[in-house]
């Protein structure tokens, strides 16, 4: 049986033993296009409003149909375009398609969930890992705040 100290640790040691893995293959983060940074913000900010849309329609009217599967709908091809954009080096690459996965993961709880708590728990999740690949495209190049059309 783990102790709670050794959890850590060991959470630490498989970091690092994967972030000298990248190191050592010449797996080093390298840029984006800002083309390619701007089709995966609109993909991410497009994720971002549905979920702040169906959180405050069905925070709003409780007698309202049910505004999951619709988000669940919705959110299916931004997933398939952050899918088809994903980035070329290979950690960063596994890295999104983890955060994808488990972005797809959500959405089928989104979907089917029978407990309104776990479909919320759900949509949090979602939106976690929305930030995370954001985080991600900021080590690739991808400045968080982007030009704005005038």
């Amino acid at each position: 049986m783990m102790t709670k100290s050794l959890i850590p640790t060991l959470l630490l040691a498989l970091a690092a033993g994967i972030a000298t893995h990248a190191r050592a293959a010449g797996d080093e983060p390298t840029a984006l296009s800002p083309q390619a940074c701007q089709a995966l913000h609109q993909e991410l900010d497009a994720v971002a409003a549905h979920v702040r849309e169906a959180r405050a329609s069905g925070a709003a009217h409780a007698d309202a149909p049910d505004p999951y599967p619709a988000l669940a709908q919705a959110l299916e091809a931004h997933l398939d375009a952050l899918k088809a954009g994903l980035p070329t080096p290979a950690t960063p690459r596994a890295q999104a398609g983890e955060l994808l996965s488990d972005m797809r993961d959500a959405l089928v709880l989104v979907r089917g969930a029978t407990h309104l708590e776990a479909r919320l728990l759900a949509v949090q999740r979602l939106e976690d890992d929305r930030r995370l690949y954001n985080r991600l495209l900021e080590t690739l190049g991808c400045s968080a705040t982007r030009p704005t059309a005038l």
